[in-house]
Protein backbone atom coordinates (compact mmCIF):
# COMPACT_ATOMS: atom_id res chain seq x y z
CA UNK A 1 0.00 0.00 0.00
CA UNK A 2 1.34 3.43 -0.88
CA UNK A 3 2.18 5.85 1.88
CA UNK A 4 -0.41 8.67 1.73
CA UNK A 5 2.26 11.15 2.82
CA UNK A 6 4.52 11.85 -0.12
CA UNK A 7 8.20 11.99 0.94
CA UNK A 8 8.83 14.65 -1.69
CA UNK A 9 6.50 17.16 -0.02
CA UNK A 10 7.78 18.29 3.39
CA UNK A 11 5.28 19.16 6.12
CA UNK A 12 5.17 22.82 7.12
CA UNK A 13 6.00 23.73 10.67
CA UNK A 14 3.56 25.69 12.81
CA UNK A 15 5.57 28.89 12.41
CA UNK A 16 5.68 28.42 8.62
CA UNK A 17 1.92 27.97 8.50
CA UNK A 18 1.36 31.12 10.55
CA UNK A 19 3.75 33.10 8.35
CA UNK A 20 2.02 31.93 5.17
CA UNK A 21 -1.41 32.79 6.58
CA UNK A 22 -0.26 36.29 7.56
CA UNK A 23 1.31 36.88 4.14
CA UNK A 24 -1.84 35.70 2.35
CA UNK A 25 -4.05 37.93 4.53
CA UNK A 26 -1.83 40.98 3.93
CA UNK A 27 -1.81 40.38 0.18
CA UNK A 28 -5.59 39.90 0.20
CA UNK A 29 -6.08 43.18 2.06
CA UNK A 30 -3.76 45.02 -0.34
CA UNK A 31 -5.60 43.56 -3.31
CA UNK A 32 -8.95 44.45 -1.77
CA UNK A 33 -7.72 48.01 -1.17
CA UNK A 34 -6.60 48.36 -4.78
CA UNK A 35 -9.91 47.10 -6.18
CA UNK A 36 -12.20 48.68 -3.59
CA UNK A 37 -14.41 49.89 -6.42
CA UNK A 38 -16.09 46.48 -6.27
CA UNK A 39 -16.95 46.90 -2.57
CA UNK A 40 -20.27 48.66 -3.19
CA UNK A 41 -21.67 46.32 -5.90
CA UNK A 42 -20.42 43.23 -4.05
CA UNK A 43 -22.03 44.39 -0.80
CA UNK A 44 -25.30 45.25 -2.52
CA UNK A 45 -25.30 41.90 -4.33
CA UNK A 46 -24.74 40.10 -1.02
CA UNK A 47 -27.59 42.00 0.63
CA UNK A 48 -29.90 41.30 -2.31
CA UNK A 49 -29.00 37.61 -2.25
CA UNK A 50 -29.55 37.50 1.50
CA UNK A 51 -33.03 38.99 1.10
CA UNK A 52 -34.03 36.72 -1.78
CA UNK A 53 -32.66 33.39 -0.51
CA UNK A 54 -35.35 32.82 2.20
CA UNK A 55 -38.08 33.58 -0.35
CA UNK A 56 -36.55 31.09 -2.79
CA UNK A 57 -36.33 28.45 -0.07
CA UNK A 58 -39.94 29.05 0.99
CA UNK A 59 -41.38 28.80 -2.54
CA UNK A 60 -39.23 25.78 -3.41
CA UNK A 61 -40.24 23.97 -0.23
CA UNK A 62 -43.94 24.89 -0.42
CA UNK A 63 -44.66 24.47 -4.14
CA UNK A 64 -41.96 21.84 -4.79
CA UNK A 65 -40.74 23.66 -7.87
CA UNK A 66 -37.20 23.44 -9.30
CA UNK A 67 -34.94 25.85 -7.44
CA UNK A 68 -33.44 27.32 -10.62
CA UNK A 69 -36.91 28.03 -12.03
CA UNK A 70 -37.95 29.83 -8.84
CA UNK A 71 -34.76 31.93 -8.80
CA UNK A 72 -35.14 32.87 -12.48
CA UNK A 73 -38.80 33.86 -11.95
CA UNK A 74 -37.99 36.04 -8.93
CA UNK A 75 -35.16 37.83 -10.72
CA UNK A 76 -37.30 38.37 -13.81
CA UNK A 77 -39.99 39.96 -11.62
CA UNK A 78 -37.30 42.07 -9.94
CA UNK A 79 -35.99 43.29 -13.32
CA UNK A 80 -39.52 44.23 -14.42
CA UNK A 81 -40.04 46.09 -11.14
CA UNK A 82 -36.76 48.03 -11.50
CA UNK A 83 -37.59 48.98 -15.10
CA UNK A 84 -41.08 50.12 -14.10
CA UNK A 85 -39.80 52.45 -11.36
CA UNK A 86 -38.52 55.23 -13.67
CA UNK A 87 -41.47 54.77 -16.04
CA UNK A 88 -43.90 55.34 -13.17
CA UNK A 89 -41.88 57.81 -11.10
CA UNK A 90 -40.39 60.19 -13.70
CA UNK A 91 -43.63 61.92 -14.85
CA UNK A 92 -44.82 62.78 -11.30
CA UNK A 93 -41.25 63.78 -10.37
CA UNK A 94 -41.01 66.17 -13.33
CA UNK A 95 -44.41 67.57 -12.41
CA UNK A 96 -43.33 68.14 -8.80
CA UNK A 97 -40.13 69.86 -9.96
CA UNK A 98 -42.10 72.16 -12.25
CA UNK A 99 -44.45 73.04 -9.39
CA UNK A 100 -41.49 73.67 -7.09
CA UNK A 101 -39.79 75.96 -9.62
CA UNK A 102 -42.99 77.90 -10.28
CA UNK A 103 -43.57 78.34 -6.54
CA UNK A 104 -40.07 79.61 -5.71
CA UNK A 105 -41.14 83.31 -5.87
CA UNK A 106 -44.10 82.54 -3.61
CA UNK A 107 -41.83 80.71 -1.15
CA UNK A 108 -39.48 83.70 -1.07
CA UNK A 109 -42.44 86.01 -0.54
CA UNK A 110 -43.53 83.74 2.29
CA UNK A 111 -40.11 84.10 3.87
CA UNK A 112 -40.43 87.87 3.63
CA UNK A 113 -43.93 87.84 5.10
CA UNK A 114 -42.74 85.63 7.93
CA UNK A 115 -40.22 88.26 8.97
CA UNK A 116 -42.50 91.26 8.40
CA UNK A 117 -44.11 90.83 11.81
CA UNK A 118 -42.48 90.06 15.15
CA UNK A 119 -42.22 86.40 16.11
CA UNK A 120 -44.81 85.85 18.85
CA UNK A 121 -43.64 83.26 21.35
CA UNK A 122 -46.32 83.89 23.98
CA UNK A 123 -48.78 86.70 24.38
CA UNK A 124 -46.92 89.82 25.42
CA UNK A 125 -43.49 88.50 24.48
CA UNK A 126 -42.21 89.03 20.95
CA UNK A 127 -38.92 88.77 19.11
CA UNK A 128 -38.44 92.05 17.16
CA UNK A 129 -37.10 91.59 13.64
CA UNK A 130 -37.27 95.15 12.29
CA UNK A 131 -33.60 95.82 12.87
CA UNK A 132 -32.42 92.66 11.12
CA UNK A 133 -31.44 92.89 7.40
CA UNK A 134 -33.89 90.28 6.15
CA UNK A 135 -34.79 92.31 3.06
CA UNK A 136 -31.18 92.27 1.92
CA UNK A 137 -30.90 88.56 2.63
CA UNK A 138 -34.05 87.76 0.65
CA UNK A 139 -32.98 90.02 -2.24
CA UNK A 140 -29.57 88.35 -2.35
CA UNK A 141 -31.17 84.90 -2.21
CA UNK A 142 -33.53 85.78 -5.06
CA UNK A 143 -30.67 87.06 -7.23
CA UNK A 144 -28.65 83.92 -6.54
CA UNK A 145 -31.57 81.67 -7.44
CA UNK A 146 -32.14 83.54 -10.69
CA UNK A 147 -28.45 83.20 -11.51
CA UNK A 148 -28.55 79.47 -10.78
CA UNK A 149 -31.60 78.99 -13.00
CA UNK A 150 -29.97 80.94 -15.85
CA UNK A 151 -26.76 78.93 -15.50
CA UNK A 152 -28.67 75.66 -15.56
CA UNK A 153 -30.61 76.83 -18.59
CA UNK A 154 -27.40 77.59 -20.47
CA UNK A 155 -25.92 74.21 -19.65
CA UNK A 156 -28.91 72.04 -20.51
CA UNK A 157 -27.01 69.97 -23.06
CA UNK A 158 -24.13 69.33 -20.66
CA UNK A 159 -26.55 68.40 -17.88
CA UNK A 160 -28.42 65.92 -20.06
CA UNK A 161 -25.11 64.46 -21.23
CA UNK A 162 -24.00 63.97 -17.61
CA UNK A 163 -27.35 62.45 -16.68
CA UNK A 164 -27.13 60.04 -19.61
CA UNK A 165 -23.60 59.00 -18.61
CA UNK A 166 -24.63 58.43 -15.01
CA UNK A 167 -27.70 56.48 -16.13
CA UNK A 168 -25.67 54.16 -18.36
CA UNK A 169 -23.13 53.62 -15.58
CA UNK A 170 -25.89 52.90 -13.07
CA UNK A 171 -27.57 50.40 -15.39
CA UNK A 172 -24.23 48.64 -15.87
CA UNK A 173 -23.67 48.36 -12.12
CA UNK A 174 -27.23 47.12 -11.62
CA UNK A 175 -26.69 44.37 -14.18
CA UNK A 176 -23.46 43.36 -12.44
CA UNK A 177 -25.17 43.34 -9.03
CA UNK A 178 -28.02 41.20 -10.35
CA UNK A 179 -25.63 38.68 -11.92
CA UNK A 180 -23.50 38.36 -8.77
CA UNK A 181 -26.52 38.00 -6.48
CA UNK A 182 -28.09 35.46 -8.88
CA UNK A 183 -25.10 33.14 -8.55
CA UNK A 184 -24.98 33.72 -4.79
CA UNK A 185 -28.58 32.55 -4.45
CA UNK A 186 -28.16 29.71 -6.94
CA UNK A 187 -25.01 28.32 -5.26
CA UNK A 188 -25.94 29.21 -1.69
CA UNK A 189 -25.60 25.65 -0.35
CA UNK A 190 -22.35 25.07 -2.21
CA UNK A 191 -20.84 28.32 -0.87
CA UNK A 192 -21.86 27.40 2.67
CA UNK A 193 -20.34 23.95 2.29
CA UNK A 194 -17.14 25.52 0.99
CA UNK A 195 -16.78 27.69 4.08
CA UNK A 196 -17.48 24.75 6.39
CA UNK A 197 -15.09 22.40 4.60
CA UNK A 198 -12.30 25.00 4.70
CA UNK A 199 -12.67 25.24 8.48
CA UNK A 200 -10.74 22.87 10.78
CA UNK A 201 -13.03 20.09 12.00
CA UNK A 202 -12.77 21.14 15.67
CA UNK A 203 -14.08 24.64 14.86
CA UNK A 204 -16.92 23.79 12.51
CA UNK A 205 -19.54 23.87 15.27
CA UNK A 206 -18.26 27.30 16.36
CA UNK A 207 -18.32 28.64 12.80
CA UNK A 208 -21.85 27.34 12.36
CA UNK A 209 -22.98 29.00 15.61
CA UNK A 210 -21.28 32.29 14.73
CA UNK A 211 -22.87 32.19 11.30
CA UNK A 212 -26.29 31.62 12.84
CA UNK A 213 -25.96 34.58 15.22
CA UNK A 214 -24.63 36.92 12.52
CA UNK A 215 -27.37 35.74 10.17
CA UNK A 216 -30.02 36.54 12.79
CA UNK A 217 -28.51 40.02 13.17
CA UNK A 218 -28.57 40.81 9.46
CA UNK A 219 -31.96 39.19 9.02
CA UNK A 220 -33.40 41.36 11.79
CA UNK A 221 -31.79 44.50 10.39
CA UNK A 222 -32.53 44.17 6.67
CA UNK A 223 -36.09 42.91 6.89
CA UNK A 224 -36.77 45.07 9.92
CA UNK A 225 -35.57 48.20 8.12
CA UNK A 226 -37.88 47.52 5.19
CA UNK A 227 -40.84 47.14 7.54
CA UNK A 228 -39.86 50.27 9.50
CA UNK A 229 -39.56 52.31 6.31
CA UNK A 230 -43.07 51.28 5.30
CA UNK A 231 -44.66 51.77 8.73
CA UNK A 232 -43.00 55.13 9.45
CA UNK A 233 -43.93 56.36 5.97
CA UNK A 234 -47.59 55.51 6.59
CA UNK A 235 -47.57 57.19 10.02
CA UNK A 236 -45.96 60.35 8.61
CA UNK A 237 -48.49 60.43 5.78
CA UNK A 238 -51.41 60.19 8.23
CA UNK A 239 -49.92 62.84 10.53
CA UNK A 240 -49.12 65.24 7.67
CA UNK A 241 -52.62 64.81 6.23
CA UNK A 242 -54.25 65.53 9.59
CA UNK A 243 -52.07 68.62 10.11
CA UNK A 244 -52.88 69.78 6.59
CA UNK A 245 -49.27 69.94 5.40
CA UNK A 246 -48.94 70.09 1.60
CA UNK A 247 -47.29 67.19 -0.26
CA UNK A 248 -48.04 64.67 2.49
CA UNK A 249 -47.18 61.78 0.16
CA UNK A 250 -43.77 63.24 -0.67
CA UNK A 251 -43.03 63.83 3.01
CA UNK A 252 -44.02 60.22 3.77
CA UNK A 253 -41.78 58.77 1.05
CA UNK A 254 -38.88 60.96 2.17
CA UNK A 255 -39.35 59.92 5.80
CA UNK A 256 -39.43 56.26 4.77
CA UNK A 257 -36.15 56.55 2.88
CA UNK A 258 -34.53 58.48 5.72
CA UNK A 259 -35.22 55.48 7.98
CA UNK A 260 -32.29 53.80 6.24
CA UNK A 261 -29.87 56.35 7.77
CA UNK A 262 -29.19 55.62 11.46
CA UNK A 263 -29.36 58.46 14.00
CA UNK A 264 -29.46 61.34 11.49
CA UNK A 265 -32.32 60.04 9.34
CA UNK A 266 -35.25 61.16 11.55
CA UNK A 267 -33.76 64.66 11.90
CA UNK A 268 -33.31 65.00 8.14
CA UNK A 269 -36.86 63.71 7.55
CA UNK A 270 -38.35 66.42 9.79
CA UNK A 271 -36.61 69.38 8.12
CA UNK A 272 -38.85 69.65 5.00
CA UNK A 273 -42.00 69.36 7.12
CA UNK A 274 -40.82 72.11 9.47
CA UNK A 275 -39.92 74.28 6.48
CA UNK A 276 -43.41 73.83 5.02
CA UNK A 277 -44.98 74.56 8.41
CA UNK A 278 -43.18 77.91 8.57
CA UNK A 279 -43.61 79.16 5.02
CA UNK A 280 -46.77 77.40 3.81
CA UNK A 281 -49.15 78.00 6.71
CA UNK A 282 -51.92 79.20 4.37
CA UNK A 283 -52.05 75.70 2.86
CA UNK A 284 -52.95 74.14 6.21
CA UNK A 285 -56.19 74.52 8.12
CA UNK A 286 -54.23 74.37 11.36
CA UNK A 287 -51.61 76.80 10.12
CA UNK A 288 -54.32 79.39 9.51
CA UNK A 289 -55.23 79.49 13.21
CA UNK A 290 -51.68 79.34 14.60
CA UNK A 291 -48.62 81.51 14.20
CA UNK A 292 -46.01 80.04 11.82
CA UNK A 293 -43.53 79.67 14.68
CA UNK A 294 -45.84 77.59 16.87
CA UNK A 295 -47.11 75.58 13.92
CA UNK A 296 -43.50 74.65 13.13
CA UNK A 297 -42.95 73.72 16.79
CA UNK A 298 -46.07 71.54 16.66
CA UNK A 299 -44.85 69.76 13.52
CA UNK A 300 -41.41 69.20 15.07
CA UNK A 301 -43.09 67.81 18.18
CA UNK A 302 -45.25 65.43 16.11
CA UNK A 303 -42.16 64.12 14.32
CA UNK A 304 -40.39 63.70 17.66
CA UNK A 305 -43.35 61.69 19.00
CA UNK A 306 -43.36 59.51 15.87
CA UNK A 307 -39.71 58.63 16.27
CA UNK A 308 -40.03 58.05 20.01
CA UNK A 309 -42.87 55.65 19.21
CA UNK A 310 -40.60 54.00 16.65
CA UNK A 311 -37.64 53.65 19.05
CA UNK A 312 -39.58 52.33 22.04
CA UNK A 313 -42.42 50.38 20.39
CA UNK A 314 -41.65 49.48 16.77
CA UNK A 315 -37.92 48.76 16.86
CA UNK A 316 -38.01 46.29 19.81
CA UNK A 317 -40.82 44.34 18.17
CA UNK A 318 -39.66 44.45 14.55
CA UNK A 319 -35.87 44.28 14.86
CA UNK A 320 -35.70 42.73 18.32
CA UNK A 321 -32.71 42.32 20.61
CA UNK A 322 -30.20 41.42 17.90
CA UNK A 323 -29.07 45.03 17.34
CA UNK A 324 -28.92 46.30 20.91
CA UNK A 325 -26.29 48.98 20.39
CA UNK A 326 -25.82 52.19 22.35
CA UNK A 327 -26.73 55.28 20.27
CA UNK A 328 -23.25 56.71 20.84
CA UNK A 329 -21.69 53.55 19.39
CA UNK A 330 -23.99 53.78 16.36
CA UNK A 331 -23.14 57.48 15.93
CA UNK A 332 -19.41 56.77 15.96
CA UNK A 333 -19.99 53.84 13.59
CA UNK A 334 -21.94 56.03 11.17
CA UNK A 335 -19.14 58.61 11.09
CA UNK A 336 -16.50 55.92 10.64
CA UNK A 337 -18.59 54.13 8.02
CA UNK A 338 -19.01 57.36 6.07
CA UNK A 339 -15.24 57.89 6.09
CA UNK A 340 -14.50 54.32 5.00
CA UNK A 341 -17.29 53.40 2.59
CA UNK A 342 -19.35 56.55 2.01
CA UNK A 343 -23.11 56.11 1.79
CA UNK A 344 -22.86 52.33 2.08
CA UNK A 345 -20.89 52.70 5.31
CA UNK A 346 -23.62 54.94 6.73
CA UNK A 347 -26.43 52.55 5.82
CA UNK A 348 -24.72 49.39 7.09
CA UNK A 349 -22.94 50.80 10.15
CA UNK A 350 -25.39 49.29 12.66
CA UNK A 351 -25.40 45.64 11.45
CA UNK A 352 -21.64 45.69 10.84
CA UNK A 353 -21.07 46.87 14.42
CA UNK A 354 -23.47 44.24 15.75
CA UNK A 355 -21.68 41.51 13.76
CA UNK A 356 -18.30 42.76 14.99
CA UNK A 357 -19.61 42.61 18.56
CA UNK A 358 -20.57 38.94 18.09
CA UNK A 359 -17.12 38.06 16.72
CA UNK A 360 -15.24 40.04 19.39
CA UNK A 361 -17.35 38.44 22.13
CA UNK A 362 -16.40 35.02 20.75
CA UNK A 363 -12.69 35.93 20.65
CA UNK A 364 -12.84 37.36 24.17
CA UNK A 365 -14.46 34.17 25.50
CA UNK A 366 -11.87 31.96 23.81
CA UNK A 367 -9.02 34.07 25.21
CA UNK A 368 -10.41 33.56 28.73
CA UNK A 369 -11.16 29.85 28.12
CA UNK A 370 -14.88 30.46 28.65
CA UNK A 371 -17.78 28.89 26.71
CA UNK A 372 -18.31 31.33 23.81
CA UNK A 373 -22.02 30.60 23.32
CA UNK A 374 -23.21 30.06 26.87
CA UNK A 375 -24.83 33.50 27.26
CA UNK A 376 -28.43 32.89 26.37
CA UNK A 377 -27.70 30.89 23.24
CA UNK A 378 -28.14 27.20 22.67
CA UNK A 379 -24.84 25.46 21.98
CA UNK A 380 -25.10 23.49 18.79
CA UNK A 381 -23.84 19.97 18.48
CA UNK A 382 -20.68 19.47 16.39
CA UNK A 383 -21.39 19.57 12.69
CA UNK A 384 -21.84 16.16 11.12
CA UNK A 385 -19.62 16.54 8.08
CA UNK A 386 -21.25 13.51 6.49
CA UNK A 387 -24.43 15.50 5.80
CA UNK A 388 -22.60 18.44 4.25
CA UNK A 389 -22.24 18.60 0.48
CA UNK A 390 -18.78 17.36 -0.44
CA UNK A 391 -16.58 19.41 -2.72
CA UNK A 392 -14.89 17.58 -5.60
CA UNK A 393 -11.41 16.36 -4.69
CA UNK A 394 -8.39 17.35 -6.76
CA UNK A 395 -7.38 14.88 -9.46
CA UNK A 396 -4.25 13.72 -7.60
CA UNK A 397 -6.27 12.95 -4.47
CA UNK A 398 -8.85 11.00 -6.46
CA UNK A 399 -6.13 8.94 -8.19
CA UNK A 400 -4.46 8.31 -4.84
CA UNK A 401 -7.76 7.19 -3.28
CA UNK A 402 -8.47 4.87 -6.24
CA UNK A 403 -4.99 3.34 -5.94
CA UNK A 404 -5.47 2.77 -2.20
CA UNK A 405 -8.83 1.11 -2.76
CA UNK A 406 -7.31 -1.13 -5.45
CA UNK A 407 -4.49 -2.19 -3.13
CA UNK A 408 -6.98 -2.91 -0.35
CA UNK A 409 -9.00 -5.19 -2.63
CA UNK A 410 -5.86 -7.06 -3.71
CA UNK A 411 -4.81 -7.60 -0.09
CA UNK A 412 -8.27 -8.97 0.79
CA UNK A 413 -8.06 -11.46 -2.12
CA UNK A 414 -4.68 -12.72 -0.87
Amino acid sequence: MNDPKSPGSPIWSVSSKRTIVIIVLVLALLLFYRVNIVLLPLSLATILAYLITPLVNLITRTLRLPRLLVIATIYLALVIFIISIPVIAIPPLVNQINILVSNVPRYLAGVGNFFDDPIVLVEGYEIPVDDLPFDQIIRSLSENLVGIVQTLGGQTLAIFSSVATVTISTVGWLILIMIISFYMVKDHDHLFATVINLTPADYRADIRQLGEQISLTWNAFLRGQLVLCFVVGIIVYIAASILGLPNAGTLAIFAGFMELIPTFGPVLAAIPAIFLAIFQTESSWLGNIMSPFWFAVLVAGIYALIYQFENYVLVPRIIGYHLKLHPLVVLVGVIGGAAIAGVLGILLAAPVLASARIILRYIYSKLLDQPPFAQGHEVLEPVDTAVLPKLPLPLEKRLERAENEKNSVELEKK
